[in-house]
């Protein structure tokens, strides 16, 4: 797809989010619309569903963030739109937000096969509820096409496992790392460093507030020996996972900052020192499958 003509949002900058919709040809069949799950990043990971909906569409209007691997999937006779914030782009979210729906609308009204493609699920962190309520208002017939969430896939592929009995961790907890004002979100931290020790927090998008997390978490009691997990690009060629703790993890994230470029999760419990549980096990021998594959290096 390197030579493929890819579009940015919105389609025609001249046009308003309802002239658009408006203009299409409703005298055709609505087509349908597949909000379809990603997974972390590895093509491997794609449920079979979701490569056939690719397969098959028309149009796919795509996050910034899905990797060329999986994009490559696309045929090339479909029209491909990159649907993703762009860096530095000062308009409001809830905006953008707003002109994918009517993509979504204008390509359905037209009667073709929309793919909306999101990393992860569409229902973790996706807006994929706000994107049904929005279709299923405007009568566009919609699936839903779960996907692998990013915890899921840096849990596999780093193998730090979300539960596990012996290290007493019985619970898993999905945490949004920053609000939409940019500032850490509004739940009871008092609660999250009370289960610290038993539980798995996985916080998504939380990168940039790392410090202010762990201090949150510590100023609220939670142990600063507590494991932490910080993986970056999870189940790509460029994963990279960094270890510490509540206490050193600021320190580490600061050091390695100019040099992170892809997604990260944050990993807060016990088992997230299992790798090096895992490297004690071990005794030397090699414990980690070697990968093959351009997209499945570690």
């Amino acid at each position: 797809h390197s030579s493929r003509t890819r579009q940015l949002w919105p389609m025609r900058e001249n046009m308003s989010p309802c002239s658009m919709a408006a203009e299409a040809n409703t005298t055709v069949p609505m087509g349908s619309v597949a909000l379809v799950g990603a997974g972390p990043g590895d093509p491997e990971l794609l449920t079979l569903r979701a490569a056939r909906r690719l397969e098959a569409a028309q149009v796919v209007l795509h996050d910034s963030l899905i990797s060329e691997d999986v994009l490559a999937l696309v045929p090339p006779a479909a029209e491909l739109i990159n649907v993703g914030k762009r860096c530095g782009d000062v308009r409001d979210r809830g905006l953008q937000q707003r002109e994918i729906h009517d993509l979504m609308l204008l390509h359905s009204r037209r009667g073709r096969r929309v793919v909306r493609l999101k990393c992860g699920d569409p229902f973790v962190y996706g807006r994929g509820g706000e994107e049904l309520e929005f279709l299923v208002s405007h009568g566009v017939p919609a699936e839903v096409v779960p996907g692998v969430t990013s915890a899921l896939g840096a849990s596999a592929s780093c193998q730090v496992p979300l539960t596990h009995r012996t290290f007493g961790v019985n619970q898993v907890r999905f945490v949004v790392g920053q609000s939409q004002a940019k500032a850490l979100p509004d739940m009871d931290w008092a609660q999250l460093a009370r289960d610290a020790g038993k539980q798995t927090a996985v916080f998504y998008m939380g990168f940039k507030s790392v410090g202010s997390i762990c201090k949150r978490l510590r100023d609220n009691g939670a142990p600063e020996e507590t494991p932490m997990a910080m993986i970056e690009s999870a189940t790509t060629s460029n994963e990279r996972a960094f270890y510490g703790t509540l206490a050193s993890m600021p320190a580490v994230a600061k050091k390695h900052e100019a040099e992170i470029s892809g997604p990260v999760l944050i990993l807060l419990g016990p088992t997230a020192a299992f790798p090096a549980h895992l490297e004690k096990l071990s005794a030397g021998r090699p414990w980690k499958r070697t990968r093959t594959g351009s997209c499945d290096a570690c």
